[in-house]
């Protein structure tokens, strides 16, 4: 006795053929969109038909998280250039569909200080950022920016160009702040001369201890910081129970250090190593004695491919646009 189903009859196959797609419930495809990446929807899911436009034009739930790692290029290039144009205008038009309900945002490598401004003004609600190889975002942008996030509970910067009193004006902007990660590179020039002035700091120490005393979780890769900054951090900091100091060498791990750091639940100490670490291409290798590793094709940092490339070929037909984000956002009938 077989156990496969009957042949479908002719009409089933006319119908499933027939099947319109734009009739799908709204909560149904809402779930599929839910899977899908900014770029897949704006350049993709998004155009298929005119239900489906609609939806991801006028649904904000589907903006709330917004992912654009990896979304530009970290290579110098006239296509780069191209692709981090496009990835910027795919960031203000999800800014604009979330329409001042966006709860996450994160990037790396094409933010700028008009980009990360925009944001700020337009998503008042945020309470994750994350930001890395930003390097075109300056002090005086990022400040600005950040005085607009009072919400926000999770902040990163890895590897972008802040510098000075950066965590001072973090603190006192966001008081709810929880998990805070602020990664720089420590380089084999470090590693040489650190005992000698000038290669500690512990401004940054200084003023998360001052303004941050809500912060549960803190990661500081490759930090200038000395005992004395951990000890203010570890002092003023009351509810830390995650912290992660790797390529932290100014650090000496002392008996009164390891008292200190006794009550952290998850603690990372600046000789772990940093395999499980998302951006370890973008350190310096002590090893190699290589200048900069940027390793693209790295597992961990999943390159943009010709194909991303291909889907911003005409991005230049998009420069002289009347609105932000207006690229994505053509008439159509709701």
């Amino acid at each position: 006795m077989s156990l496969l189903p009957p042949p479908a009859s002719p009409m089933a196959e006319a119908e499933a053929e027939a099947r319109d797609w734009a009739e799908m419930p709204s909560d149904a495809l809402a779930a599929v969109f839910g899977k899908l990446d900014v770029a897949e929807i704006l350049t993709g899911a998004g155009l298929v038909c005119r239900a489906w436009r609609r939806l991801a034009a006028t649904d904000p739930t589907l903006w709330r998280r917004v992912d654009m790692c990896l979304q530009g290029d970290l290579l110098e290039t006239e296509e780069a250039e191209a692709t981090a144009r496009g990835a910027e205008a795919m960031a203000r038009a999800a800014v604009d569909r979330a329409a001042g309900t966006m709860e996450a945002f994160w990037a790396d490598d094409f933010v700028t200080d008009d980009l990360l401004r925009y944001i700020s003004q337009r998503a008042p609600s945020l309470k994750s950022l994350q930001l890395s190889l930003c390097h075109h975002v300056s002090n005086e942008g990022f400040a600005e920016a950040i005085n607009c996030l009072p919400q926000l509970e999770e902040l990163e910067v890895t590897f972008c160009t802040l510098h000075g009193n950066v965590c001072d004006t973090i603190g006192r902007a966001c008081p709810q702040l929880k998990r805070f990660r602020l990664n720089e590179r420590w380089s084999i020039l470090q590693s040489e001369f650190a005992p000698y002035e000038g290669m500690d700091d512990d401004t940054e120490a200084l003023g998360i201890a001052s303004t941050m005393p809500g912060l549960q979780e803190l990661q500081l890769i490759g930090n200038n910081m000395t005992n004395d900054g951990l000890m203010a951090i570890l002092d003023r900091c009351p509810h830390l129970e995650s912290l992660d100091i790797r390529q932290c060498y100014n650090i000496q791990m002392d008996d009164a250090m390891k008292s200190k750091c006794a009550r952290i639940r998850d603690l990372k100490l600046p000789h772990d190593s940093i395999s499980d670490f998302k951006y370890r291409a973008h350190i310096v290798s002590a090893n190699s004695g290589s200048d900069f590793e940027v390793d693209v094709y790295d597992d961990l940092l999943d390159p943009v491919t010709e194909d991303d490339d291909a889907d911003f070929d005409d991005i230049d037909d998009f420069d002289d646009a009347g609105s932000d984000g207006g690229m994505y956002d053509d008439d159509f009938d709701i």
